[in-house]
């Protein structure tokens, strides 16, 4: 026995291996940008906490610095716009801001950038409770009158933050691929030990494969496929002994049959019908036991010689076995309907005579009324058995299960194409027994 070997994925499959490295590269792609606008977000922050801070301190310093007096009108002050009445507010801070800020230490913002674009201008808005009086303080910061060293230093942090990204999707790669390469080798070589297995290498401990689970699993797939070979290797050996030590009482029987014949010839007295009936219900059975045997000892064998070959005139086969299977059609409403041709083959005879015999026993053996039609067109064999109502599934303890069996070994091993049908209202049974390319043979053959 060799284990088949494991079948690669299927076209347009994806195998489990890129599975795997698409669903870490895919988990290490949403974690470094989650990070990556997280830590954009936090820069924003950071940059907004210290203008609000700047703006606090302004605040602080006008207070003390601009007599009360002096408050109402705007004021800029260290580039800030500080008032107690905003709408004394530049337009266009009041435009960016239809109402004044409610809750105090709190920075408003606004601009009009969208994503991953750069903003032109945006304006800084901040109400304050300082001294029992209100202020309000606002800044406009365009790209135009910010410093340089914001932009260098903004422009910095972002490629910063795009190359730690790039390294941190890059290293998450690497470890991936290593780390599947690790596992991967191992699950591998599993596979090809599996494919290799053969009678010789299951006697043998499985090699070490790095992990516990998969030395777990080539260790179960030994022994369970000892077992398998195990129960086959009984199989064969009870099927050689039964079959060498059936020889020896079908001998007997044929012999003994044969002497009394002779012993009924030389008394001078005539056999009674039905003694001579019985006995050649007997000689047929001992003469298909014998055929059987020879069968089964050649299927056994572990070579894969053929039997002797020699001419066979299949139509001539063919009536004779259904001349002897006619007894299996007593009592029975069933016609059977016989068209063969003439036709001779070079075949092994032992073989052809049992799957014949097998397939016409089978129709005979398990139709009771309708109609069994045998056509013959050259090397191809049909036999239809048609039941005129439904009828439920022959059990195999009939024999019709054994049957079928040889014959689909039989056929195999000698390289016949055979397609057997079943059927609510019947079987249908094609055979060819010639010809290398076989299949086109019986499509082309004549139709029964």
């Amino acid at each position: 026995m060799k284990a088949s070997p494991i079948p690669g994925h299927a076209r347009g499959q994806l195998s489990l291996k890129w599975f795997l490295i698409f669903s870490f590269l895919a988990l290490g792609c949403v974690l470094v940008v989650g990070y990556s606008w997280l830590s954009v977000q936090f820069f924003i922050r950071g940059m907004d906490n210290i203008v609000a801070s700047n703006m606090e301190r302004a605040a602080e310093r006008y207070l003390n610095g601009v007599p009360l007096d002096q408050r109402e009108a705007p004021s800029l002050f260290s580039g800030y716009h500080i008032t107690r009445n905003w709408e004394r507010m530049p337009p266009e801070i009041r435009a960016a801001f239809p109402e004044p800020p409610e809750a105090q230490c709190l920075l408003y913002k606004q601009h009009t950038s969208r994503w991953f674009e750069h903003p032109d201008i945006i304006h800084f808005a901040m109400r304050l409770e300082r001294q029992g009086h209100t202020l309000f303080i606002a800044k406009t910061v365009s790209a135009a009158t910010s410093p340089k060293i914001i932009g260098r230093n903004a422009a910095r942090s972002m490629h910063t933050l795009i190359i730690i990204s790039i390294l941190i999707v890059a290293t998450l790669g690497l470890i991936i691929w290593l780390l599947l390469r690790r596992i991967s080798r191992p699950v591998a070589e599993l596979g090809r030990w599996t494919g290799s297995l053969d009678p010789q290498r299951l006697r043998e401990p499985p090699p070490d494969f790095s992990y516990p689970e998969l030395n777990a699993l080539a260790e179960l797939i030994r022994t369970s496929l000892s077992s398998v070979q195990e129960s086959l290797e009984r199989e064969h050996r009870f099927l050689r002994h039964a079959s060498h030590e059936l020889r020896t009482p079908i001998a007997v029987i044929r012999s003994n049959l044969e002497l009394l014949s002779r012993l009924q010839e030389t008394s001078g007295y005539p056999l009674d019908p039905r003694q001579r009936q019985v006995i050649e219900r007997m000689e047929r059975a001992s003469f298909n036991m014998q055929h059987l045997t020879e069968t089964l000892l050649w299927l056994s064998r572990d070579d894969r010689e053929a039997p002797a070959s020699h001419p066979v005139q299949i139509d001539a086969l063919i009536r004779e076995l259904v001349e002897e299977m006619r007894y299996l059609l007593n009592e029975k409403r069933v016609s059977v309907s016989l068209v063969t041709h003439p036709h001779r083959l070079v075949l092994p005879e032992v073989p052809a005579r049992i799957v014949l015999g097998n397939l016409i026993r089978n129709a005979f053996q398990h139709t009771w009324d309708g109609e069994i039609r045998i056509c013959q067109t050259q090397d191809r064999i049909e036999i239809v058995n048609r039941r005129p109502e439904p009828q439920e599934a022959i059990p195999q303890s009939l024999g019709f299960g054994l049957g079928l069996q040889l014959t689909a070994q039989l056929t195999e091993r000698l390289g016949w194409v055979y397609e057997n049908e079943a059927g609510t209202n019947g079987h249908r049974v094609l055979l060819s027994l010639g010809g290398i390319d076989q299949r086109r043979a019986m499509t082309e053959a004549p139709q029964c």
